[in-house]
């Protein structure tokens, strides 16, 4: 009895390393929903969808094992339900394939080369489990870090390519292990490798395509730092030229003083606070995104156009500095362009607000044009020439959305053109 609970402790041992490797890949591609009651329900479901025998000539377990996985994806992980639908074409290809070669080779070996018996059927069943070790492992191992950075990276349109090559090879691969006889079975290894090196080629596929996204993005920091320094410079000689003529205008301010003209010394001090703090002012915590708006905020008075902007924003967490700047910078830009092509300066405004509400960013932007807003393949384009702008940046607006997941609004009518983002499940968003 106890030689048999020892034995039985050992295989379930075997197993749980087996499906925790598949359990810590899923998370790789899906964030895992915080709290440990998600994480015990994602892994007894992927337990349990691991621990399926696929046979020949038998679609059902293939069915059962799809839902089942496809349930504790869609229950117990985060992320948008282009990611969840992505994992499990990717990853569940090579959990059928990888199953069903063990499972029908360790047989192969008891029931045709060996002369059976309990101990021979234990051996081989844990080994069966052992190359399962193996083999996810190795994946995790050798593709964990570069998956963890590519995270986010993906949008739904990149993830359509990866996708439809998975799903090629996976329906391939279990049509041969559904018409396959059970005598000749080992015929269907060459579709189930196939299966897996094109599902492992998808992921390098990702990761490669997730390494151009973040070379991009770390080439957009790169310019918004640029603009970040470049304001800060312009700030200090701002600051510079001020302290250089501040006698000056001590003596012009002495001088309303001495003649009683109290006003005019009044507005003259209001004027130098004002150009003081002209390329200074905070609009939130985020210094980079504040450098940002500030650079807008100074090129919108040169244009003349009057500016509203209300930010009740301090820190986003899980969102980094270069996807808001990147938002700020090109709804702000478009906006800009937009309103500076109305001819009569009275009509041009802008607005932005933004501001935490629970866990979700909220965005919007407003700003006044003139022309007739059309949409050309995609793009968003008028008949000014002046407020074309919109169609070029509102792309990359987009991409940053759909990268975390959320919802871009565009109207306009009335001469005015309206951008609202909600973008939610921000853990740790603070306000």
């Amino acid at each position: 009895m106890i030689h048999l609970t020892l034995e039985y402790l050992f295989l379930a041992g075997t197993i749980s390393v087996y499906i925790y490797y598949i359990f810590r890949l899923t998370a790789c591609f899906v964030k895992k929903k915080q709290g440990i009651f998600w994480n015990i329900a994602a892994f007894i479901g992927i337990w349990l969808t691991g621990d399926m025998v696929v046979f020949p000539e038998d679609p059902i377990n293939i069915a059962a094992m799809l839902l089942l996985y496809t349930a504790t994806v869609f229950l117990f992980y985060g992320g948008t339900n282009i990611e969840k639908i992505s994992v499990v074409l990717i990853l569940f290809p090579i959990m059928v394939s990888v199953n069903f070669i063990t499972t029908d080779l360790t047989g192969l070996i008891y029931f045709r080369l060996t002369p059976g018996g309990y101990f021979l059927d234990r051996l081989l069943t844990w080994i069966s489990y052992m190359l399962r070790v193996l083999f996810w492992a190795g994946i995790y191992h050798g593709f964990q870090k570069k998956l963890s950075r590519m995270a986010g990276l993906m949008t739904a349109k990149i993830w359509l390519l990866p996708d439809m090559i998975c799903t090629a090879a996976f329906i391939g691969s279990i049509t041969v292990i559904s018409t396959a006889r059970i005598e000749n079975a080992w015929t269907a290894y060459p579709s189930c490798i196939a299966c897996i090196v094109a599902s492992l080629g998808c992921i390098w596929l990702c990761l490669y395509i997730g390494d151009a996204v973040r070379q991009e993005l770390e080439n957009e920091n790169m310019k918004l730092r640029q603009s970040y320094y470049e304001e800060l410079e312009q700030n200090q000689l701002a600051i510079r030229k001020l302290r250089h003529d501040m006698n000056n205008h001590l003596g012009i301010i002495g001088s309303f003083m001495e003649t009683g003209e109290y006003e005019k010394a009044l507005d003259y001090f209001k004027k130098l606070q004002v150009a003081a703090a002209a390329g200074s002012r905070k609009f939130c915590e985020n210094g980079l995104v504040n450098a940002v708006i500030n650079a807008k905020y100074n090129l919108a008075e040169k244009l003349d156009i009057p500016c509203f902007i209300n930010m009740e924003l301090k820190k986003v967490y899980d969102m980094d500095d270069v996807s808001l700047c990147t938002i700020f910078a090109n709804l702000l830009d478009n906006a800009l362009e937009a309103a500076s092509g109305i001819p009569e300066k009275e009509k041009r405004r802008l607005s932005l607000k933004a501001r935490l509400v629970g866990d979700a960013l909220c965005i919007e932007v407003e700003n006044t044009f003139a022309g007739e807003v059309k949409e050309a393949k995609g793009r968003l384009v008028t008949t000014k020439e002046k407020a074309e702008g919109h169609g070029y940046g509102l792309r990359s607006v987009r991409d940053v959305v759909e990268l975390y997941g959320g919802h871009i609004q565009i109207s306009h009518e009335d001469g005015i053109f309206r951008v609202t983002i909600w973008i939610g499940h921000l853990s740790g968003a603070a306000a």
